[in-house]
């Protein structure tokens, strides 16, 4: 049996796929599919994230306004104003939900300071995916009452856990993300095609990727750029893409090189900090971390070596994806999750008993 409190999840209006906010409704699917009443939470009654496929309901607060940044909310009225651009915005899809006195609210680490602030007395479970995000969410808490109102949480990488560690007295569960778009997959037959995404170090890629158009070794080679993109045609690409390039920085995990790790591509780049629970010697070509011309040098290696005798870089692409589909499967995530739940459950049990002892004394 589930217990009869629900869970909001209050989640910042984003116009583009923030993988972040993805997991979020992943895992709140996973609880609604096992009996926990959980939601997602937003500003606006007309909001629909649109860039991973949720059908469960969804609610919104006007009180969480703070959480959407002026150029999103510029955007949001654009929107409203000319509805084609999105039908459903500007229609009551989200019913308005004000918070009840069993609510708890499920913040992301980023936001931790202002769901504190808007939801005073509600209990809070921190959503730790960034180690970063939450380094800033303790600069923002100057008094530590943000912090001191959280009664469990849970972290989503071995860098977010060890981080959350450090800010929090009570012990976290741990979940593990799973690496399945749907259609992606372990492709074997690849264009010459080097793939990358210039969402991180976004100058340090316009470098790299210059200079790789300029060498010998190049020519024939097709260098495409993955942003903008809807999930379907990021898939197709990681599954025509031979070689990915990594420039993950300070990810709390960095799903991008584990998908292309999981179509077979071969990874060359950063791992990022939380990328290093999966990128290895093993699994793809690590290189130092913002040593950009060894980047470069990796890549003229790799397409020279793949010339000449692709078997080991085949074999390290194949196993690379099958430890990626092996330790980050939906299985072991929808596992975690309500695993790491029944932990929460009975932590904000053990807090509930321990508010009404105080309360009778």
């Amino acid at each position: 049996m589930t217990s009869s409190r629900t869970y909001l999840f209050p989640l910042p209006e984003a116009s583009a796929p923030v993988g972040g906010i993805n997991v979020l409704l992943q895992i709140v699917s996973v609880l609604r599919g096992a009996g926990y009443d959980a939601a997602p939470v937003y500003a606006s009654q007309g909001y629909a994230y649109d860039f991973w496929p949720y059908d469960g309901p969804a609610y919104h607060d006007p009180a969480l306004a703070s959480l959407i940044n002026p150029f999103e909310r510029r955007l949001t009225r654009l929107k409203k104003k000319f509805s084609g651009w999105s039908a459903r915005l500007g229609h009551a899809v989200n019913a308005l939900r004000r918070p009840r006195p069993d609510d708890v609210f499920v913040s992301p680490e980023f936001c931790l300071t202002e769901v504190a602030r808007v939801y005073p007395d509600n209990r809070i479970v921190l959503a730790a995916q960034d180690a970063q995000g939450l380094a800033l969410a303790r600069h923002w808490d100057d008094d530590g009452a943000a912090f001191g109102r959280v009664a469990a949480g849970f972290a989503t990488s071995e860098a977010s856990a060890a981080a959350l560690k450090h800010v929090m007295d009570a012990p976290a569960e741990r979940i593990t993300l799973h690496v399945a778009q749907p259609g992606l997959a372990y492709a074997q037959g690849k264009k010459r095609q080097i793939a990358f995404m210039p969402r991180k170090r976004p100058e340090e890629a316009a470098f790299v990727v210059a200079a790789l158009r300029d060498l010998p070794e190049l020519q024939g080679w097709e260098i495409v750029e993955m942003s903008g993109l809807a999930p379907e045609q990021l898939v197709g690409m990681f599954r025509d893409s031979l070689v990915f390039l990594s420039f993950s920085q300070r990810e709390g995990f960095g799903l991008p090189p584990a998908e292309a790790m999981k179509a077979g591509c071969i990874v060359i780049g950063y791992a990022g900090v939380g990328g290093e629970e999966y990128f290895s010697a093993e699994t793809g070509i690590k290189v130092p971390d913002s040593d950009f011309p060894a980047l470069i040098e990796a890549v003229r290696a790799t397409v020279a070596e793949y010339d000449r005798d692709p078997a080991r870089l085949d074999t390290m692409r194949k196993t690379a994806s099958d430890v990626i589909s092996r330790r980050y499967s939906r299985e072991r995530f929808e596992e975690s999750v309500l695993s790491a739940w029944r932990g929460i459950e009975a932590r904000l049990g053990a807090a509930a008993g321990g508010n009404r002892a105080e309360a009778v004394a």
